[in-house]
């Protein structure tokens, strides 16, 4: 891992293998090794550029007002520019969806094909209850319980009972990194506020979206309803997983996005 310049912020990257360039956005959790079995594997084909969000892990942490989906697509963007990167595959999930969101909407010149995993398109009810719930926890309980409440809506039961050291992971590397309390509000604000629903039918970027029956953080209906709102792109709904669905089973996810990829590389 190492820290990069990008101008107007500096943030933690890592890069692995050679090829067609492969950006990972993670979630809310906002750690670049979120996505390390997917980097493991996809390096061997593909130059992987994993980042900690803006506020999380590594990278530095903006003051309060600047926390938004759109910023950290901007990010980005930055990035890209500072590697030399015109285009690039890019997955998102969860919260890193909402960013290739606007990625997409706003620079869909800089993409080759976006994969959503497990995201959503503006937050309803449910969602909001969900980070309400979290952002309550920050705030009155502290960091740890924060870290450890969040795991339980990631995770899901499943993974805590056949994955828990995928788990701990995660988990150990929150809390050696975790920014304060206001910073961990104003992140989960963010994917509160995230809202480029009317947008969406302008997303003209080859898609694959990747939801989850089981996903109690972000309902499987939301991958429905970006798929009705991209013209073209191509829906999976697996059984079970949880929220963490590309964590839980890694190489199931793998193998899903593999012939997508290499379909849009015989396209070039």
């Amino acid at each position: 891992m190492a820290r990069i310049d990008v101008g107007h912020i500096t943030l933690n990257v890592e890069e692995a293998g050679e090829g067609p360039p492969f950006i990972f956005i993670p979630g809310l959790v906002g750690l670049l090794n979120a996505w390390q079995y997917q980097v493991a594997e996809f390096s061997k084909r593909y130059r992987c550029i994993s980042l900690d969000h803006r506020g999380a892990g590594d990278s530095d942490r903006p003051p309060l007002d600047q926390y938004s989906t759109e910023a950290i697509a901007g990010d980005v963007i930055a990035l890209m520019d500072t590697l030399g990167i015109e285009k690039a595959h890019v997955a998102g999930t969860s919260t890193g969806g909402a960013i290739l969101q606007n990625l997409a909407i706003d620079h869909p010149d800089r993409l080759r094909c976006c994969i959503f995993s497990n995201t959503w398109t503006k937050a309803d009810e449910y969602v909001r209850r969900v980070q309400t719930a979290r952002k309550q926890i920050a705030l009155a309980n502290g960091q740890e319980a924060y870290v450890k409440v969040s795991s339980l809506f990631t995770n899901g039961a499943l993974q805590f009972r056949y994955n828990l050291d995928r788990v701990m992971e995660i988990e150990k590397r929150s809390l050696e990194t975790i920014a304060p309390p206001e910073i961990l509000a104003a992140r989960l604000d963010m994917t509160m506020n995230h809202d480029r629903l009317d947008e969406l039918h302008k997303i003209r970027n080859p898609s694959l979206i990747i939801g989850t029956r089981d996903d109690a953080t972000v309902p499987f209906y939301f991958s429905e309803d970006l798929h009705a709102a991209i013209e073209g792109s191509r829906l999976i709904l697996v059984e079970e997983g949880g929220h963490y669905s590309f964590r839980r089973h890694s190489d199931e996810w793998n193998a899903l996005v593999s012939p997508f990829l290499a379909e849009m590389e015989d396209k070039v």
